[in-house]
């Protein structure tokens, strides 16, 4: 595929997850996911998540999604970076919330999983595809 050709659609598919992803992080840390704004956060609440979602995991997401969007020299490694992220954060999640036990929210389970499947489709596809990236 010529460099100056339209970005395949499932590159467009994943820009838009990384898009969505990004903001989701950025809108939903402000308000600490409903429990209150991160500028004033309610006694017990621990911001360190939030915090890491603000300041790494947005920017990394929409820095992806752009470079993906646009075929650019840094959407793949900064897609990678995003994938890495996305691991580990849900692996961390993931064993928060079985120390825990039941009932497991299915509001912090669903996400970690679209997120690892995100991240798995992230490395395997667009490494096939890594040629790409050239601008």
């Amino acid at each position: 595929m010529d460099c100056k050709e339209k970005t395949p659609l499932p590159v467009r598919i994943l820009a838009s997850i990384l898009l969505l992803f990004g903001l989701f992080a950025f809108f939903g840390s402000l308000f600490i996911w409903g429990e209150g704004f991160i500028l004033d956060p309610p006694p017990g609440v621990d911001i360190a998540f939030p915090l890491t979602d603000i300041l790494v995991n947005a920017p990394a997401c929409l820095v992806g999604a752009f470079g993906l969007w646009k075929l650019k020299r840094f959407g793949y490694p900064a897609s990678q970076f995003v994938a890495g992220f996305f691991i580990y954060a849900s692996v961390y999640i993931f064993v928060e919330v079985f120390r825990v036990g039941r009932p497991y929210p299915l509001e912090i389970l669903l996400p970690q999983f679209a997120a690892v499947i995100t991240a798995v489709v992230l490395v395997v596809y667009l490494y096939r595809i890594r040629y790409l990236f050239t601008n």
